[in-house]
C-alpha cells in the first residue's frame, strides 16, 4: 500500500518566494519525470513533516485540481542544518513498469548474542542504494541480527532481499560485533631521575684538563 501525501501548485518561485511561503506555514517542492514538465508543490509544513518523518517506499502524490495520484518516490529532502526543519522536498515520478534507483532505509532487528555476552554491536551503514520495480519498493529493508556473536560481521554481499539489486560496494561492511573494550591499567615503573649535567660545569673541567 502507497503512503499518500497531498499538495497544492506553487506560484512563488525563486528565494524570496521560498521563504515567505516558509513563513506562512508551508513548505515548497517539486515533482518531476522524465519527458514532463517540473510541476512546483506547496505542501503544509506540519503535515509535510510529519509525512517525510515516516517510512514509506513508493507513493500517492494528489495534486490539488489533479484527478488520480501520481506515483512516485522521495528523491531529495532539503534541511536547515541549524533548525532542522524541512526546505524544499523533491519527488520522482515513476512508471510501475520501469526500474528505479532509490534509497532505502537499513534496519536491524533483534538483539546478537554478542552483545548479550557483552560485545558492542556497531550499524556501519544505515540505508542502502537498490534498484527495482517500483511495484517492489519496500519502505524499508531490516536484517536480522539475532545470531552474530562477538567477532562475526554482516557484509553487503552477504544480503539478499528478493526482486531488489542492491548496488552499493559488496566488500562493505554492514554490522560488527566487536568484543567489549577493556581498559587496562598499567603501573607505571618508577624512574630513575638523574641529575642533569650542567653544561658550564662541563666546560671549566675540559679547560683544565687542555692546562694541564
Amino acid at each position: 500500500m502507497s503512503a499518500v501525501i497531498e499538495a497544492q501548485k506553487r506560484n512563488e518561485f525563486g528565494k524570496k518566494g521560498s521563504k515567505i511561503l516558509r513563513r506562512q506555514g508551508n513548505t515548497p517542492g517539486v515533482y518531476y519525470i522524465n519527458g514532463e514538465p517540473a510541476i512546483p508543490l506547496l505542501f503544509d509544513s506540519k503535515i509535510i513533516t510529519k509525512f517525510l518523518n515516516a517510512s514509506h517506499g513508493l507513493i500517492d502524490l494528489k495534486i490539488d485540481g489533479e484527478k488520480g495520484a501520481r506515483k512516485c518516490v522521495l528523491k531529495e529532502i532539503q534541511r536547515d542544518p541549524v533548525t532542522g526543519k524541512y526546505l524544499h522536498v523533491d519527488f520522482l515520478g515513476v512508471k510501475m513498469g520501469e526500474k528505479i534507483i532509490v534509497t532505502i532505509p537499513l534496519v536491524l532487528r533483534g538483539v546478537s548474542l554478542g552483545t548479550k555476552a557483552g560485545g558492542i554491536l556497531e550499524h556501519l551503514i544505515r540505508e542502502l542504494e537498490i534498484e527495482c520495480f517500483p511495484r517492489h519498493l519496500p519502505e524499508k529493508l531490516e536484517i536480522d541480527v539475532s545470531d552474530l556473536e562477538i567477532g562475526d560481521s554482516i557484509h553487503i554481499s552477504d544480503l539478499n532481499f528478493e526482486d531488489i539489486k542492491i548496488l552499493d560496494d559488496p566488500d562493505e561492511t554492514v554490522v560488527v560485533v566487536e568484543a567489549p573494550r577493556l581498559v587496562v591499567e598499567e603501573e607505571l615503573e618508577e624512574e630513575e631521575i638523574t641529575e642533569p649535567e650542567l653544561i658550564g660545569e662541563k666546560k671549566e673541567e675540559e679547560e683544565e684538563i687542555e692546562e694541564e
